[in-house]
């Protein structure tokens, strides 16, 4: 090949000095654009002092300062899916953050991140900050991509978690390039239902908890569902995955609120005396308190531990002792590997090493082992 174009072919890297001289004057004729376009944005930042610093909170993701406390005091009734909680929060954060622009892979409507009121990108209009990324999800995880590298945009894409293995590598780059994109994926379990075993997640959490540098938030209900999109857009060294119900989901009772949300997990009810601990994430946490409630019953003290972050949630662990109980248990309605981390080699975990089944969701949780007399019986076995 390198005779065929005339190169030494005894020469390793060789640069030819007519390749080398070309990039020197292409390196000229882009520094005078450069300098020209300086002057020309100076020019312009004179003359539009309140754009410019749109454009510096825009290029810098500068926050507003009352975002936290503006979504936090969204009023949200329960029961309610996760996705829409969410959804509310997010049109809060619309509202709140101009340089947020994002859309979904065709299911705005199932995955609540349409905002009509913003307009959209259409050809020749760019004025819009919702875009439709069509049945694409790895264009589409390219695209926001190319949004966050190029700065000035908060970028959030949406679809089915199923559907994420799709735009796997496009995730992976942007945490090896440490982009604050924003995942919002939702339908998140076999609780979707009737859509059977090929839309129903089983691995896809604990797949995407393996991916270095990638922030998964599974909340549990309604405010952590608005404290997860908080945490998202003041994480701005990573990007972070939102993993969101279809099914509604009861409020969680706090014994002492969310204080410590930002741990990765917390107590939802006191850990005094406890017998066992129960962590749980998501729509599980739901679950853990029901099953809590019935091995009372039999006087067996449970402390729930809501888990949005396990990462996060591993690490705290691991610097700051928990309560001694007799048994560790894990509950969630996806693959068990990762959790035995958190439970320990005699730990309990209950999950779901196999696909899901076609039917109503609560029916096909309740026969794969996701009801509160099935994991309280479960629990009270490992007891003995």
């Amino acid at each position: 090949l390198k005779e065929k174009f005339g190169l030494p072919v005894d020469k390793k890297f060789y640069i030819s000095d007519e390749v080398k001289e070309f990039f020197r004057s292409r390196a000229a004729e882009m520094q005078d654009q450069r300098i020209e376009w300086e002057k020309e944005f100076k020019a312009w930042a004179e003359a539009n002092p309140e754009l410019k610093k749109q454009w510096e909170q825009a290029m810098s993701l500068k926050l507003p300062v009352d975002l936290k406390e503006e979504i936090m005091n969204l009023e949200i009734e329960a029961p309610i899916a996760t996705r829409k909680s969410a959804g509310a929060a997010l049109s809060k954060a619309f509202e709140l953050v101009p340089y947020l622009v994002g859309g979904s892979a065709d299911l705005a409507p199932s995955t609540k991140t349409y905002n009509g009121e913003y307009g959209e990108v259409q050809k020749g209009d760019y004025s819009g900050r919702n875009l439709r990324f069509g049945v694409r999800e790895h264009a589409m995880g390219a695209v926001v991509n190319g949004l966050s590298l190029h700065q000035g945009f908060r970028p959030f894409a949406a679809t089915f978690l199923v559907f994420s293995d799709y735009m796997r590598p496009a995730i992976r780059l942007a945490a090896l390039m440490k982009q604050p994109v924003i995942y919002v994926f939702t339908h998140d379990s076999i609780f979707v239902g009737e859509d059977g075993p090929t839309h129903q997640p089983v691995e896809h959490v604990e797949a995407l908890r393996i991916i270095p540098g990638l922030k998964v938030l599974r909340p549990g209900d309604e405010e952590e569902a608005k404290a997860a999109w908080v945490e998202a857009l003041e994480t701005t060294d990573q990007p972070t995955a939102l993993i969101l119900t279809r099914q509604n989901l009861e409020h969680i009772q706090k014994y002492q609120g969310l204080d410590n949300f930002n741990n990765g997990g917390y107590f939802v009810s006191s850990p005094k005396d406890a017998d066992t601990i129960i962590f749980a994430s998501g729509s599980e946490v739901n679950l853990a308190e029901e099953s809590a409630k019935l091995l009372a019953e039999k006087g067996i003290k449970a402390a729930v531990v809501s888990v949005p972050e396990r990462r996060k949630f591993e690490k705290y662990a691991a610097e700051h002792k928990l309560p001694e109980v007799k048994l560790r248990a894990a509950i969630e309605a996806g693959v068990t590997d990762g959790w035995y981390r958190l439970v320990g080699r005699d730990g309990l975990v209950i999950g779901l090493d196999r696909f899901g089944l076609s039917g109503k969701g609560e029916e096909v949780g309740a026969d794969l082992g996701f009801k509160a007399e099935k994991v309280a019986a479960k629990i009270e076995a490992a007891l003995e």
